[in-house]
C-alpha cells in the first residue's frame, strides 16, 4: 500500500516567507507535519467568507486540542464531526434515510450527503434542526460563517 501524500491533500497559501497549510484531520496530525517540516503550529481565521486564512488564536484551538471551530449566526448552530453531539445527530439522519421510501429532492440531498457523515462533515442546523450537510471547507462559504482552523506554518526554503 502506497503512503498517502499529505501535502497534495491539504490546503496550502501562500505568503512571502512561509507557507500555511490547513485541512489537518487531527491535531496529532498537525503537530506531526510542523515537526517534519521544521514548522510551527498556529491557528486561521476563515472570517471574510472568502479562502483567505488570517492568523487568529480567538478560539484557542491549540489549547482545547482541536482543530475546526465555526460559528454562523444566532439561529445557526454548526456542528464538526469532532464535537459532541455530531454522532446524535448523524445518527437521527441515517434513521430517516432508512424510513424513507419515496424521497422528496431534499431528502435525497441528506441521502447523498451520507458520505461526508462518514468523512470531516459539518452539520448545519437552523433553530435546531438540520438544514444542511457539508464539508469543513464548505462550511467557509456558507451565510458569513466565521471558520477556525489548526494550522502549520512551515518557512519557505531559500
Amino acid at each position: 500500500m502506497e503512503a498517502e501524500n499529505i501535502v497534495e491533500r491539504l490546503n496550502k497559501y501562500e505568503f512571502d516567507n512561509h507557507n500555511v497549510f490547513t485541512g489537518f484531520r487531527s491535531v496529532g496530525e498537525a503537530r506531526k507535519f510542523a515537526e517534519e517540516r521544521n514548522g510551527k503550529l498556529m491557528e486561521v481565521g476563515f472570517t471574510d467568507g472568502n479562502d483567505n486564512p488570517l492568523e487568529d488564536d480567538s478560539q484557542n484551538l491549540i489549547a482545547e486540542n482541536k482543530y475546526y471551530k465555526a460559528f454562523a449566526g444566532p439561529d445557526y448552530q454548526i456542528i464538526h464531526s469532532s464535537d459532541e453531539g455530531f454522532q446524535e445527530v448523524a445518527n437521527q439522519l441515517k434513521e430517516r434515510q432508512n424510513e424513507l421510501t419515496s424521497k422528496s429532492p431534499d431528502e435525497k440531498y441528506f441521502s447523498d450527503a451520507d458520505w461526508q457523515i462518514e468523512e470531516d462533515a459539518v452539520i448545519v442546523l437552523y433553530k435546531g434542526k438540520v438544514q444542511n450537510v457539508t464539508s469543513r471547507e464548505r462550511s467557509k462559504y456558507l451565510m458569513h460563517t466565521k471558520v477556525y482552523e489548526l494550522a502549520v506554518s512551515v518557512p519557505k526554503s531559500e
